[in-house]
Protein backbone atom coordinates (compact mmCIF):
# COMPACT_ATOMS: atom_id res chain seq x y z
CA UNK A 1 0.00 0.00 0.00
CA UNK A 2 1.46 3.34 -1.07
CA UNK A 3 1.01 5.56 1.94
CA UNK A 4 1.45 8.66 -0.17
CA UNK A 5 -1.88 7.81 -1.81
CA UNK A 6 -3.94 7.89 1.36
CA UNK A 7 -1.96 10.87 2.64
CA UNK A 8 -3.24 12.79 -0.37
CA UNK A 9 -6.76 11.59 0.39
CA UNK A 10 -6.59 12.95 3.91
CA UNK A 11 -5.83 16.34 2.46
CA UNK A 12 -9.02 16.46 0.41
CA UNK A 13 -10.90 19.56 1.44
CA UNK A 14 -14.62 20.18 1.72
CA UNK A 15 -16.29 22.27 -0.92
CA UNK A 16 -16.72 25.73 0.66
CA UNK A 17 -20.16 26.02 2.24
CA UNK A 18 -22.27 29.01 1.26
CA UNK A 19 -24.56 30.15 4.04
CA UNK A 20 -28.06 29.25 3.03
CA UNK A 21 -31.10 31.47 2.72
CA UNK A 22 -33.91 28.97 2.27
CA UNK A 23 -35.60 27.20 5.18
CA UNK A 24 -34.20 23.84 4.10
CA UNK A 25 -30.65 25.14 3.80
CA UNK A 26 -30.76 26.88 7.18
CA UNK A 27 -31.99 23.66 8.77
CA UNK A 28 -29.28 21.64 7.02
CA UNK A 29 -26.59 24.09 8.18
CA UNK A 30 -27.73 23.66 11.79
CA UNK A 31 -27.69 19.86 11.54
CA UNK A 32 -24.28 19.78 9.87
CA UNK A 33 -22.72 21.77 12.71
CA UNK A 34 -24.44 19.55 15.28
CA UNK A 35 -23.19 16.35 13.69
CA UNK A 36 -19.62 17.32 14.50
CA UNK A 37 -20.36 17.50 18.23
CA UNK A 38 -20.31 14.73 20.87
CA UNK A 39 -23.82 13.59 21.72
CA UNK A 40 -23.98 15.41 25.08
CA UNK A 41 -23.01 18.72 23.46
CA UNK A 42 -25.31 18.05 20.53
CA UNK A 43 -28.29 17.56 22.84
CA UNK A 44 -27.42 20.71 24.81
CA UNK A 45 -27.18 22.68 21.56
CA UNK A 46 -30.58 21.41 20.45
CA UNK A 47 -32.18 22.41 23.76
CA UNK A 48 -30.62 25.89 23.70
CA UNK A 49 -31.76 26.38 20.11
CA UNK A 50 -35.31 25.36 21.01
CA UNK A 51 -35.31 27.79 23.92
CA UNK A 52 -33.73 30.78 22.17
CA UNK A 53 -34.27 30.65 18.40
CA UNK A 54 -37.28 32.06 16.56
CA UNK A 55 -36.37 30.46 13.23
CA UNK A 56 -39.08 27.86 12.60
CA UNK A 57 -36.95 25.79 10.20
CA UNK A 58 -33.99 25.65 12.57
CA UNK A 59 -36.05 24.90 15.68
CA UNK A 60 -37.83 22.09 13.80
CA UNK A 61 -34.47 20.47 13.05
CA UNK A 62 -33.33 21.01 16.64
CA UNK A 63 -36.41 19.17 17.92
CA UNK A 64 -35.79 16.34 15.46
CA UNK A 65 -32.14 16.15 16.48
CA UNK A 66 -33.03 16.08 20.16
CA UNK A 67 -35.22 13.02 19.68
CA UNK A 68 -32.62 11.09 17.71
CA UNK A 69 -30.63 9.66 20.59
CA UNK A 70 -31.64 6.97 23.07
CA UNK A 71 -30.27 8.51 26.27
CA UNK A 72 -32.55 10.34 28.76
CA UNK A 73 -35.85 9.89 26.88
CA UNK A 74 -37.94 11.14 29.82
CA UNK A 75 -36.07 14.45 29.94
CA UNK A 76 -36.34 14.88 26.19
CA UNK A 77 -40.05 14.17 26.26
CA UNK A 78 -40.54 17.01 28.74
CA UNK A 79 -38.77 19.46 26.42
CA UNK A 80 -40.77 18.23 23.42
CA UNK A 81 -44.07 18.55 25.32
CA UNK A 82 -43.15 22.14 26.18
CA UNK A 83 -42.57 22.87 22.49
CA UNK A 84 -45.98 21.45 21.62
CA UNK A 85 -47.71 23.73 24.11
CA UNK A 86 -46.04 26.86 22.71
CA UNK A 87 -45.56 26.33 18.97
CA UNK A 88 -48.02 27.38 16.28
CA UNK A 89 -49.91 24.24 15.25
CA UNK A 90 -49.37 25.13 11.59
CA UNK A 91 -45.62 25.49 11.99
CA UNK A 92 -42.95 23.05 10.92
CA UNK A 93 -41.72 23.02 14.52
CA UNK A 94 -45.07 21.73 15.80
CA UNK A 95 -45.23 18.97 13.21
CA UNK A 96 -41.68 17.82 13.89
CA UNK A 97 -42.32 17.97 17.64
CA UNK A 98 -45.28 15.62 17.21
CA UNK A 99 -43.07 13.16 15.33
CA UNK A 100 -40.31 13.57 17.92
CA UNK A 101 -42.83 12.87 20.69
CA UNK A 102 -44.02 9.72 18.94
CA UNK A 103 -40.44 8.48 18.47
CA UNK A 104 -39.61 9.11 22.13
CA UNK A 105 -42.82 7.47 23.37
CA UNK A 106 -42.06 4.37 21.29
CA UNK A 107 -38.67 4.08 22.97
CA UNK A 108 -40.36 4.35 26.36
CA UNK A 109 -42.63 1.44 25.46
CA UNK A 110 -45.75 3.52 24.76
CA UNK A 111 -46.02 2.12 21.26
CA UNK A 112 -49.79 2.33 20.90
CA UNK A 113 -49.83 6.05 21.56
CA UNK A 114 -46.72 6.59 19.44
CA UNK A 115 -48.05 4.73 16.42
CA UNK A 116 -51.37 6.58 16.60
CA UNK A 117 -49.48 9.90 16.37
CA UNK A 118 -47.42 8.66 13.44
CA UNK A 119 -50.44 7.35 11.56
CA UNK A 120 -52.34 10.63 11.97
CA UNK A 121 -49.31 12.59 10.76
CA UNK A 122 -49.06 10.34 7.70
CA UNK A 123 -52.78 10.73 6.97
CA UNK A 124 -52.40 14.51 7.26
CA UNK A 125 -49.58 14.44 4.73
CA UNK A 126 -46.91 15.73 7.09
CA UNK A 127 -43.43 15.99 5.65
CA UNK A 128 -41.27 12.92 6.37
CA UNK A 129 -43.93 11.36 8.61
CA UNK A 130 -43.75 7.94 6.95
CA UNK A 131 -39.95 8.04 7.03
CA UNK A 132 -39.93 8.79 10.77
CA UNK A 133 -42.58 6.14 11.46
CA UNK A 134 -40.66 3.37 9.72
CA UNK A 135 -37.38 4.42 11.32
CA UNK A 136 -39.07 4.27 14.72
CA UNK A 137 -40.37 0.77 14.00
CA UNK A 138 -36.88 -0.35 13.00
CA UNK A 139 -35.23 0.98 16.15
CA UNK A 140 -37.78 -0.67 18.46
CA UNK A 141 -37.62 -4.03 16.69
CA UNK A 142 -41.11 -3.91 15.18
CA UNK A 143 -39.93 -5.39 11.89
CA UNK A 144 -43.21 -7.13 11.10
CA UNK A 145 -45.06 -3.81 11.27
CA UNK A 146 -42.65 -2.30 8.75
CA UNK A 147 -43.36 -5.15 6.32
CA UNK A 148 -47.14 -4.99 6.82
CA UNK A 149 -47.21 -1.22 6.37
CA UNK A 150 -44.99 -1.46 3.28
CA UNK A 151 -47.34 -4.02 1.74
CA UNK A 152 -50.39 -1.92 2.53
CA UNK A 153 -48.97 1.09 0.71
CA UNK A 154 -47.83 -0.97 -2.27
CA UNK A 155 -51.09 -2.91 -2.58
CA UNK A 156 -53.48 -0.01 -2.07
CA UNK A 157 -51.83 2.97 -3.75
CA UNK A 158 -49.72 1.66 -6.62
CA UNK A 159 -52.35 2.11 -9.32
CA UNK A 160 -53.69 5.40 -7.96
CA UNK A 161 -50.65 7.03 -9.53
CA UNK A 162 -49.06 5.03 -12.39
CA UNK A 163 -45.90 7.13 -12.17
CA UNK A 164 -45.58 6.26 -8.48
CA UNK A 165 -46.05 2.58 -9.29
CA UNK A 166 -43.17 2.73 -11.76
CA UNK A 167 -40.91 4.38 -9.18
CA UNK A 168 -41.76 2.10 -6.26
CA UNK A 169 -39.05 -0.15 -4.84
CA UNK A 170 -41.87 -2.60 -4.48
CA UNK A 171 -41.37 -5.68 -2.33
CA UNK A 172 -37.72 -5.00 -1.59
CA UNK A 173 -38.84 -3.10 1.51
CA UNK A 174 -40.59 -6.21 2.79
CA UNK A 175 -37.45 -8.26 2.23
CA UNK A 176 -35.47 -5.64 4.13
CA UNK A 177 -37.44 -5.74 7.37
CA UNK A 178 -38.24 -9.46 7.27
CA UNK A 179 -34.60 -10.52 6.80
CA UNK A 180 -33.78 -8.35 9.82
CA UNK A 181 -36.66 -9.86 11.82
CA UNK A 182 -35.42 -13.38 11.22
CA UNK A 183 -31.86 -12.38 12.12
CA UNK A 184 -32.91 -10.86 15.45
CA UNK A 185 -35.78 -13.27 16.21
CA UNK A 186 -34.76 -16.64 14.65
CA UNK A 187 -37.97 -18.34 15.82
CA UNK A 188 -40.23 -15.75 14.19
CA UNK A 189 -42.34 -16.63 11.15
CA UNK A 190 -43.03 -14.14 8.36
CA UNK A 191 -45.89 -16.31 7.08
CA UNK A 192 -47.61 -16.37 10.48
CA UNK A 193 -46.79 -12.84 11.68
CA UNK A 194 -47.01 -10.90 8.42
CA UNK A 195 -48.63 -12.76 5.54
CA UNK A 196 -51.60 -13.82 7.68
CA UNK A 197 -52.41 -10.13 8.23
CA UNK A 198 -52.31 -9.02 4.59
CA UNK A 199 -55.45 -8.30 2.59
CA UNK A 200 -56.10 -8.96 -1.08
CA UNK A 201 -55.51 -5.95 -3.28
CA UNK A 202 -58.19 -4.52 -5.52
CA UNK A 203 -55.72 -2.57 -7.65
CA UNK A 204 -52.93 -5.19 -7.80
CA UNK A 205 -54.41 -8.70 -7.83
CA UNK A 206 -50.94 -10.26 -7.64
CA UNK A 207 -49.73 -8.15 -4.71
CA UNK A 208 -50.60 -10.71 -2.05
CA UNK A 209 -49.25 -13.72 -4.01
CA UNK A 210 -45.98 -11.84 -4.52
CA UNK A 211 -45.88 -10.87 -0.84
CA UNK A 212 -46.30 -14.57 -0.03
CA UNK A 213 -43.14 -15.26 -2.02
CA UNK A 214 -41.27 -12.71 0.10
CA UNK A 215 -42.57 -14.18 3.36
CA UNK A 216 -41.80 -17.78 2.36
CA UNK A 217 -38.29 -16.75 1.39
CA UNK A 218 -37.80 -14.88 4.67
CA UNK A 219 -38.75 -18.12 6.46
CA UNK A 220 -36.10 -20.02 4.41
CA UNK A 221 -38.83 -21.92 2.56
CA UNK A 222 -37.18 -21.32 -0.78
CA UNK A 223 -38.67 -24.25 -2.69
CA UNK A 224 -42.18 -23.13 -1.79
CA UNK A 225 -41.32 -19.53 -2.69
CA UNK A 226 -40.11 -20.55 -6.16
CA UNK A 227 -43.20 -22.72 -6.67
CA UNK A 228 -45.41 -19.77 -5.73
CA UNK A 229 -43.56 -17.65 -8.30
CA UNK A 230 -44.15 -20.34 -10.93
CA UNK A 231 -47.91 -20.07 -10.29
CA UNK A 232 -47.78 -16.29 -10.68
CA UNK A 233 -45.85 -16.63 -13.94
CA UNK A 234 -48.30 -19.20 -15.27
CA UNK A 235 -51.18 -16.81 -14.57
CA UNK A 236 -49.38 -13.95 -16.31
CA UNK A 237 -48.94 -16.09 -19.43
CA UNK A 238 -52.45 -17.58 -19.37
CA UNK A 239 -54.24 -14.61 -20.91
CA UNK A 240 -56.68 -14.60 -17.99
CA UNK A 241 -54.84 -11.95 -15.99
CA UNK A 242 -56.04 -8.35 -16.40
CA UNK A 243 -54.12 -6.41 -13.73
CA UNK A 244 -50.96 -4.30 -14.05
CA UNK A 245 -47.90 -5.94 -15.59
CA UNK A 246 -45.89 -7.63 -12.82
CA UNK A 247 -43.34 -9.31 -15.10
CA UNK A 248 -40.46 -7.13 -13.91
CA UNK A 249 -41.31 -7.86 -10.29
CA UNK A 250 -41.44 -11.62 -10.91
CA UNK A 251 -37.93 -11.57 -12.41
CA UNK A 252 -36.64 -9.46 -9.54
CA UNK A 253 -38.20 -11.64 -6.83
CA UNK A 254 -36.95 -14.85 -8.46
CA UNK A 255 -33.44 -13.42 -8.48
CA UNK A 256 -33.80 -12.48 -4.80
CA UNK A 257 -35.11 -15.91 -3.73
CA UNK A 258 -32.36 -17.72 -5.63
CA UNK A 259 -29.74 -15.42 -4.16
CA UNK A 260 -30.89 -15.91 -0.57
CA UNK A 261 -31.16 -19.68 -1.10
CA UNK A 262 -27.54 -19.63 -2.30
CA UNK A 263 -27.62 -22.94 -4.20
CA UNK A 264 -27.58 -21.70 -7.81
CA UNK A 265 -25.93 -18.32 -8.24
CA UNK A 266 -25.75 -18.83 -12.02
CA UNK A 267 -29.54 -18.96 -12.09
CA UNK A 268 -29.76 -15.92 -9.80
CA UNK A 269 -27.48 -13.96 -12.13
CA UNK A 270 -29.56 -15.10 -15.10
CA UNK A 271 -32.71 -13.69 -13.47
CA UNK A 272 -30.85 -10.47 -12.70
CA UNK A 273 -29.92 -10.11 -16.38
CA UNK A 274 -33.55 -10.76 -17.31
CA UNK A 275 -34.70 -8.11 -14.86
CA UNK A 276 -32.23 -5.55 -16.24
CA UNK A 277 -33.29 -6.39 -19.81
CA UNK A 278 -36.95 -5.83 -18.90
CA UNK A 279 -35.94 -2.41 -17.54
CA UNK A 280 -33.80 -1.37 -20.50
CA UNK A 281 -36.08 1.64 -20.99
CA UNK A 282 -35.02 2.96 -17.58
CA UNK A 283 -31.85 1.26 -16.29
CA UNK A 284 -31.46 3.91 -13.61
CA UNK A 285 -34.64 2.84 -11.87
CA UNK A 286 -33.59 -0.81 -12.05
CA UNK A 287 -30.20 -0.11 -10.48
CA UNK A 288 -31.83 2.07 -7.82
CA UNK A 289 -33.92 -0.91 -6.76
CA UNK A 290 -30.81 -3.10 -6.81
CA UNK A 291 -29.03 -0.60 -4.59
CA UNK A 292 -31.84 -0.89 -2.06
CA UNK A 293 -31.68 -4.68 -2.38
CA UNK A 294 -27.98 -4.59 -1.53
CA UNK A 295 -28.91 -2.79 1.71
CA UNK A 296 -31.31 -5.67 2.41
CA UNK A 297 -28.41 -8.09 1.96
CA UNK A 298 -26.63 -6.37 4.86
CA UNK A 299 -29.21 -7.62 7.37
CA UNK A 300 -27.30 -10.89 7.83
CA UNK A 301 -23.59 -11.71 7.63
CA UNK A 302 -24.26 -14.82 5.55
CA UNK A 303 -26.03 -12.71 2.91
CA UNK A 304 -23.26 -10.11 2.89
CA UNK A 305 -20.77 -12.89 2.21
CA UNK A 306 -22.78 -13.92 -0.85
CA UNK A 307 -23.08 -10.38 -2.22
CA UNK A 308 -20.02 -10.65 -4.47
CA UNK A 309 -21.94 -13.20 -6.56
CA UNK A 310 -24.15 -10.35 -7.79
CA UNK A 311 -22.00 -7.24 -7.55
CA UNK A 312 -19.13 -8.80 -9.49
CA UNK A 313 -21.55 -9.55 -12.34
CA UNK A 314 -22.70 -5.93 -12.37
CA UNK A 315 -19.07 -4.82 -12.51
CA UNK A 316 -17.78 -7.36 -15.01
CA UNK A 317 -20.66 -6.92 -17.46
CA UNK A 318 -20.49 -3.12 -17.45
CA UNK A 319 -23.71 -2.25 -15.67
CA UNK A 320 -21.97 0.08 -13.19
CA UNK A 321 -20.63 2.49 -15.77
CA UNK A 322 -21.71 5.81 -17.24
CA UNK A 323 -21.92 4.06 -20.63
CA UNK A 324 -24.76 1.90 -19.32
CA UNK A 325 -26.52 4.55 -17.27
CA UNK A 326 -26.54 8.18 -18.30
CA UNK A 327 -26.38 10.84 -15.61
CA UNK A 328 -29.78 12.13 -16.71
CA UNK A 329 -31.41 8.83 -15.73
CA UNK A 330 -29.41 8.00 -12.66
CA UNK A 331 -27.28 10.39 -10.65
CA UNK A 332 -23.65 9.43 -10.70
CA UNK A 333 -23.30 9.49 -6.91
CA UNK A 334 -25.97 6.81 -6.65
CA UNK A 335 -24.03 4.75 -9.15
CA UNK A 336 -21.03 5.03 -6.88
CA UNK A 337 -23.24 3.90 -4.01
CA UNK A 338 -23.58 0.59 -5.83
CA UNK A 339 -19.84 0.57 -6.42
CA UNK A 340 -19.45 0.89 -2.67
CA UNK A 341 -21.71 -2.13 -2.15
CA UNK A 342 -19.35 -3.98 -4.48
CA UNK A 343 -16.36 -2.77 -2.45
CA UNK A 344 -17.93 -4.08 0.75
CA UNK A 345 -18.69 -7.40 -0.93
CA UNK A 346 -15.05 -7.65 -2.00
CA UNK A 347 -14.00 -6.94 1.59
CA UNK A 348 -16.34 -9.65 2.94
CA UNK A 349 -14.66 -12.03 0.51
CA UNK A 350 -11.28 -11.19 2.07
CA UNK A 351 -9.89 -9.50 -1.05
CA UNK A 352 -8.36 -6.63 0.89
CA UNK A 353 -6.08 -5.17 -1.79
CA UNK A 354 -8.92 -4.95 -4.30
CA UNK A 355 -11.24 -3.51 -1.65
CA UNK A 356 -8.70 -0.83 -0.80
CA UNK A 357 -8.25 0.11 -4.45
CA UNK A 358 -12.02 0.53 -4.81
CA UNK A 359 -12.13 2.67 -1.66
CA UNK A 360 -9.57 5.06 -3.11
CA UNK A 361 -11.34 5.23 -6.47
CA UNK A 362 -14.66 6.10 -4.86
CA UNK A 363 -13.06 8.65 -2.55
CA UNK A 364 -11.39 10.45 -5.44
CA UNK A 365 -14.75 11.68 -6.71
CA UNK A 366 -17.12 11.33 -3.78
CA UNK A 367 -15.32 12.10 -0.53
CA UNK A 368 -16.43 13.91 1.56
CA UNK A 369 -19.64 14.84 -0.25
CA UNK A 370 -21.50 11.51 -0.15
CA UNK A 371 -22.17 8.58 2.17
CA UNK A 372 -20.42 6.28 -0.31
CA UNK A 373 -17.32 8.46 -0.09
CA UNK A 374 -17.40 8.52 3.71
CA UNK A 375 -17.94 4.76 3.88
CA UNK A 376 -15.00 4.26 1.56
CA UNK A 377 -12.83 6.48 3.75
CA UNK A 378 -13.81 4.34 6.73
CA UNK A 379 -12.93 1.19 4.78
CA UNK A 380 -9.55 2.61 3.80
CA UNK A 381 -8.81 3.64 7.39
CA UNK A 382 -9.65 0.14 8.64
CA UNK A 383 -7.25 -1.34 6.09
CA UNK A 384 -4.49 1.07 7.09
CA UNK A 385 -5.06 0.23 10.76
CA UNK A 386 -5.41 -3.56 10.49
CA UNK A 387 -3.08 -4.40 7.61
CA UNK A 388 -0.40 -1.68 7.69
CA UNK A 389 -0.56 -1.19 11.48
CA UNK A 390 -0.28 2.51 10.69
CA UNK A 391 -2.45 3.74 13.54
CA UNK A 392 -1.41 7.37 13.13
CA UNK A 393 -2.45 7.45 9.48
CA UNK A 394 -5.72 5.63 10.15
CA UNK A 395 -6.52 7.94 13.04
CA UNK A 396 -5.92 11.05 10.90
CA UNK A 397 -8.27 9.75 8.21
CA UNK A 398 -10.96 8.77 10.74
CA UNK A 399 -10.83 12.18 12.39
CA UNK A 400 -11.08 13.78 8.95
CA UNK A 401 -14.31 11.83 8.38
CA UNK A 402 -15.71 13.13 11.68
CA UNK A 403 -14.81 16.69 10.67
CA UNK A 404 -15.67 16.75 6.97
CA UNK A 405 -18.16 13.91 6.44
CA UNK A 406 -19.96 13.51 9.79
CA UNK A 407 -22.90 11.47 8.53
CA UNK A 408 -24.98 10.00 11.34
CA UNK A 409 -24.91 6.63 9.61
CA UNK A 410 -21.10 6.60 9.55
CA UNK A 411 -19.95 8.36 12.74
CA UNK A 412 -20.73 5.50 15.20
CA UNK A 413 -18.55 3.14 13.14
CA UNK A 414 -15.75 5.72 13.08
CA UNK A 415 -15.82 6.00 16.88
CA UNK A 416 -15.52 2.23 17.27
CA UNK A 417 -12.61 2.16 14.80
CA UNK A 418 -10.90 4.91 16.82
CA UNK A 419 -11.60 2.94 20.01
CA UNK A 420 -9.88 -0.11 18.50
CA UNK A 421 -6.81 2.00 17.75
CA UNK A 422 -6.81 3.42 21.29
CA UNK A 423 -7.07 -0.10 22.71
CA UNK A 424 -4.18 -1.26 20.51
CA UNK A 425 -2.14 1.57 22.01
CA UNK A 426 -3.26 0.41 25.48
CA UNK A 427 -5.06 3.69 26.08
CA UNK A 428 -8.10 1.98 27.54
CA UNK A 429 -9.60 5.09 29.08
CA UNK A 430 -9.75 6.77 25.68
CA UNK A 431 -11.08 3.58 24.11
CA UNK A 432 -13.95 3.39 26.60
CA UNK A 433 -14.82 7.07 26.05
CA UNK A 434 -14.97 6.51 22.29
CA UNK A 435 -17.10 3.40 22.70
CA UNK A 436 -19.49 5.29 24.94
CA UNK A 437 -19.87 7.97 22.26
CA UNK A 438 -20.76 5.28 19.74
CA UNK A 439 -23.35 3.75 22.09
CA UNK A 440 -24.80 7.22 22.74
CA UNK A 441 -25.43 7.59 19.02
CA UNK A 442 -27.03 4.21 18.28
CA UNK A 443 -28.32 3.07 21.67
CA UNK A 444 -27.78 -0.35 23.18
CA UNK A 445 -31.04 -2.12 22.21
CA UNK A 446 -30.37 -5.06 19.86
CA UNK A 447 -32.61 -3.73 17.09
CA UNK A 448 -32.26 -1.72 13.92
CA UNK A 449 -30.60 -2.57 10.63
CA UNK A 450 -27.88 -5.16 10.27
CA UNK A 451 -24.83 -2.85 10.23
CA UNK A 452 -25.98 -1.15 13.44
CA UNK A 453 -26.56 -4.47 15.17
CA UNK A 454 -23.14 -5.76 14.15
CA UNK A 455 -21.59 -2.49 15.32
CA UNK A 456 -23.12 -2.85 18.79
CA UNK A 457 -21.89 -6.44 19.02
CA UNK A 458 -18.34 -5.46 18.07
CA UNK A 459 -18.36 -2.48 20.42
CA UNK A 460 -19.65 -4.59 23.31
CA UNK A 461 -17.03 -7.27 22.66
CA UNK A 462 -14.28 -4.65 22.74
CA UNK A 463 -15.71 -3.16 25.92
CA UNK A 464 -15.79 -6.60 27.56
CA UNK A 465 -12.23 -7.27 26.44
CA UNK A 466 -11.05 -4.01 28.04
CA UNK A 467 -12.70 -4.97 31.31
CA UNK A 468 -11.17 -8.45 31.09
CA UNK A 469 -14.42 -10.34 30.75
Amino acid sequence: MNRAVWAVMIGVMCVPFAWAQTDAERGQAFILESKRLPVAERVDRAVLTIQNSTDDAVVAEAVTDLAQFWNNPEDKLAVIEDVLTKADKKSKTFQRAELAKARTLARLGEKGQAHAIFEKAIADGQEKALHFYHNSLWETGDYAKVAIDTYKRLAESAQDDPAKYEKERDFVGMFDSLRAMRAVFPKSSAIKEVYSQLNDSGVRPLAKPLAEVVCLSADDRYGEALAALDKVQELLKSGKYTGPDEGKNVAFLRMAVLFFEGRDFDAARGELREYLALNSDNPGRALCRLSFFMCTVEQAIVDSQKALELTSMLMDEGYLTDKYVSQDEFRKWELHGLLHHHQKAVAFAGKWEESTRLCIEIMEDYYPGTMAGANSALGLALYISWHDKDWDGAERLLNDVLENAPYDGIAPFVYVALAEIADARRDRGKALTLLEESFNRVGTAPYGRGPERFLRQNAQQLKSKIFGR
